[in-house]
């Protein structure tokens, strides 16, 4: 006498639809996520451009960067240079690596926006990290703008790039 038995689980075809509904899912999330991740990674340099403009203007008004220097250091003429109202890029500033402006900086930063590898490791949008550099304009007071050249908003290469904070249009900055 046969038994009948009661086979339990799935068939290979059930197991093929439901690996096709995955397929076809992951193909619809992948675009969005990396979406997601480029606005992270934006708002990641951001950030970094905030904490480079607070660093500078923390160590422009620390007295020590002003005594007890050597006298071949450069902070006077690169603080002076900051605050004229020209917009400077920072990593052709970084010559004086000596100069007590430049080591206040490092310090409160923990890495050099001075020297170009040091930098671009800490930025996180590709087209920042490819050939992204800081640039600094007074634009009026104690009033800074940082922002990364080479680099727009959106996690694309900017071409373009702004060479003064009034031609910033989408650039990664903080004003």
């Amino acid at each position: 006498m046969k038994t009948h038995k009661n086979n339990h689980g799935f068939s290979l075809v059930e197991l093929i639809i439901v690996i096709a509904i995955m397929a076809i899912l992951v193909g619809i999330m992948a675009p969005q996520l990396m979406k997601y991740i480029e606005k992270t990674n934006v708002a990641a340099d951001t950030q970094l451009c905030d904490a480079v403009r607070s660093a500078i203007i923390t160590a422009m008004s620390d007295p020590e960067v002003f005594t007890s220097r050597p006298p071949a250091d450069t902070s006077q003429n690169q603080i002076a240079t900051i605050q004229s109202g020209t917009p400077v890029t920072l990593y052709m500033m970084g010559g004086a690596a000596n100069s007590a402006f430049v080591r206040a900086v490092n310090d409160i930063l923990g890495f050099s926006v001075w020297q170009n590898g040091d930098y671009q490791e800490q930025m996180k949008s590709t087209p920042a990290g490819d050939n992204g550099y800081f640039m600094i304009q007074c634009t009026g007071g104690n009033s800074y703008t940082v922002w990364i050249v080479h680099s727009d908003a959106t996690g694309q290469k900017n071409d373009n790039a702004a060479t003064s904070a009034a031609a910033i249009t989408d650039e990664i900055h903080v004003k």
